[in-house]
């Protein structure tokens, strides 16, 4: 006589199908898991390192020369200093002073005025150093206003590691001479002191 019903060796191979069914989705569900993890982990990386390369670009793109001597631009391969038109922590529009350096554990800090400044990026044991490119194309670590060649400001800056790796780089194309407004607002306060 034939049963309808299931024997226990069907049912037997019915489970273990199902156990190594379960067992692979499992497997798959963790790879995939740890996959977006890592996914995640690298996108944040790449968000912060873009973050961190857009403040160099947008702050040292929009340095301006200016005839002050104490807000001219000057750097050399540790730090350079001068005046932006797009300060991370003020209004963008208004000259404000700034500087980035690299301190001695191999971190790029960032600083607006008198004030302490942040750290940026964290390179530890690359040797960082900036570097200058005049209108000539010719890097230097060495940067000084040159009136007499008007080349108040670097046509480049970029930020370098010792072997070779350009982290950073940043171009000054807006303005090649001291801004027409500054020239004014420095001549009116030489008269009034």
């Amino acid at each position: 006589m034939g049963g309808a019903g299931v024997s226990l060796l069907e049912m037997l191979v019915v489970l273990v199908f199902a156990s190594l069914l379960s067992t692979l989705l499992v497997q798959g569900l963790g790879f995939f898991l740890a996959g977006m993890e890592a996914v995640q982990r690298h996108s944040g990386r790449a968000a912060s390192l873009a973050m961190q390369q857009r403040w160099f670009t947008s702050t040292v793109g929009a340095m301006v020369p200016y005839l002050a001597p104490d807000r001219n631009f000057i750097g050399d391969a540790a730090a350079f200093e001068g005046v932006t038109l797009e300060p991370l922590n003020a209004p963008p529009g208004l000259p404000r002073k700034i500087r980035w350096s690299i301190a001695d554990d191999d971190s790029v800090r960032y600083a607006e005025g008198d004030e302490l400044g942040w750290t940026v990026l964290q390179e530890p044991d690359a040797a960082l150093r900036f570097e200058y490119a005049g209108r000539d194309g010719e890097w230097r670590t060495q940067w000084r206003a040159l009136p007499q060649t008007r080349q108040w400001i670097p046509s480049l800056v970029r930020l370098t590691a010792e072997d070779g790796r350009v982290l950073w780089l940043a171009g000054l194309a807006l303005h090649p001479e001291p801004v027409l407004n500054f020239l004014i607002d420095d001549q009116k306060t030489g008269e009034g002191e």
